[in-house]
């Protein structure tokens, strides 16, 4: 009987070693994670504290100055290199109407590269007796300031908000830049009139309507030298209709009332 109970206790005794142990380990182990997260975290602070922009490297300006770019950018020597998000960056740069596309890199531990594709001017846009400078979307880029002799054609009184005439009128501005007959003239302005679009060139007004730029424009580069070469004074050019160029010209008599007020004066 005393040996029934001896054994009793020895298990008993022995149970409670059992647990003590797994709860020595389980301790142990909580402590160790502890130390190790506490240390992981001072590391990583420590880390971050040396990984602070220390340069910027900017590249692809070439209309904006680097302080223009930086300016954009909102982002300081000293700045945590780790604490910078690609997209917030992204965000501020493309805010700039000239900044057309953005990468960003880390170069670790302390450089912050920005590579920028600026946006190209298409073309002048004449808007309420003000110029603004357009890229291929009809964004305004910047206003010009004071009289300028126009360096690029000028789209006259299109609203940017009539998209579908602003699109337009931009690839009509885009076929008569690619056009060698047209690069030494001092004077190109597109318009729109209640049949669609018209240009003057150099004091010539063309009706052109809608589509087919190409085409049209190519149609009257070859029958232009001939109308010149008769000295045939011209009221207006129609290119409106397929395969086709009509030309009207001035009307006698009001060429005759011209020529004799010239002979009067």
């Amino acid at each position: 009987m005393q040996s029934k109970r001896k054994n009793k206790k020895n298990k008993a005794a022995s149970r409670r070693g059992e647990k003590a142990l797994v709860f020595f380990k389980r301790a142990t182990m909580v402590l160790l994670a502890v130390v190790v997260t506490a240390a992981s975290v001072l590391g990583l602070k420590i880390f971050s504290e040396r990984l602070r922009v220390e340069d910027i490297i900017i590249s692809g300006n070439s209309r904006l100055e680097r302080e223009d770019v930086l300016n954009s950018l909102k982002v300081r020597r000293g700045e945590s290199l780790l604490a910078l998000h690609f997209s917030e960056i992204r965000g501020r740069l493309k805010a700039n109407s000239w900044i057309k596309k953005v990468d960003v890199r880390k170069q670790y531990p302390d450089t912050l590269e920005i590579r920028i594709e600026e946006a190209e001017p298409k073309a002048l846009l004449s808007l309420n007796d003000q110029l603004y400078l357009v890229d291929g979307n009809g964004n305004r880029l910047e206003s010009i300031k004071g009289e300028t002799t126009p360096f690029l054609p000028v789209i006259k009184n299109i609203d940017p908000g009539l998209k579908k005439e602003m699109d337009e009128a931009l690839k009509l501005v885009g076929v008569l830049s690619g056009k060698s007959a047209f690069a030494d003239r001092e004077s190109i302005e597109v318009g729109l009139e209640s049949y669609g679009l018209a240009v003057h060139i150099d004091g010539e007004f063309i009706k052109v309507g809608y589509g087919d730029y190409e085409e049209k424009f190519q149609r009257w580069i070859e029958l232009e030298p001939e109308i010149r070469k008769r000295g045939l004074p011209v009221q207006y050019v129609d290119l409106r209709f397929k395969d086709s160029v009509i030309v009207k010209p001035v009307e006698e008599e009001k060429t005759a009332k011209k020529e004799k007020g010239k002979a009067l004066s």
